[in-house]
């Protein structure tokens, strides 16, 4: 076991051509370099199913193998980085599942969310916050928006230039990751 705090980076969208991975990268580079260890957690490479075990997650009842696998994944984080899009003012249904399939291994863990989309995200982001405020979690600060700009894209809908779009945000980027493996580092010395 690691003395370092291990930082889940939660990649919400799961879309074939996306932004997230190309955020949730550069936080873990910057989780890296604020002493914790980063747990890239793409939840298009995870590919759980629409939520399918037959007890609900308040049980911590699991007989599915992906289910298992997800929980013990979640248990040995001391902090989570949720990166959202915001489709349709709401954050993807596959993040949502990902953490409906879970309940008790939430709580209490720091986190914070970054968003990105036309408006930085502010939609899914709030309503992101409200769940995981329900379900228990710790957040850190705000969170960071990102918002889109034209030049952003190419005419096929392709973020041009990846370190740009997120370099214009990396300082509150940074500040917030520095936030979260500091609370993290906290309570992993509590525990």
């Amino acid at each position: 076991m690691s003395a370092r705090p291990q930082i889940g980076i939660i990649v919400g969208s799961t879309r074939p051509v996306r932004v997230g991975r190309t955020v949730a990268d550069e936080i873990a580079t910057l989780v890296e370099a604020a002493g914790a260890d980063a747990d890239m957690l793409d939840l298009r490479e995870i590919g759980l199913p629409l939520l399918d075990e037959a007890m609900t997650p308040a049980t911590g009842v699991r007989t599915n193998p992906h289910s298992i696998a997800w929980a013990e994944r979640i248990v040995a984080l001391d902090g989570v980085v949720f990166v959202t899009p915001d489709y349709n003012a709401g954050y993807p249904a596959a993040l949502k599942n990902a953490i409906d399939y879970l309940k008790g291994e939430w709580v209490g863990k720091p986190a914070v969310v970054v968003s990105y989309g036309w408006a930085g995200g502010r939609s899914a982001a709030a309503q992101l916050h409200a769940v995981l405020d329900h379900i228990g979690l710790v957040r850190t600060g705000d969170g960071v928006r990102m918002p889109f700009e034209g030049a952003d894209f190419d005419e096929s809908q392709r973020l041009l230039d990846g370190q740009a779009f997120v370099g214009r945000s990396i300082d509150e980027l940074r500040e917030s990751v520095t936030g979260l493996v500091a609370a993290a580092a906290k309570e992993l010395v509590a525990a």
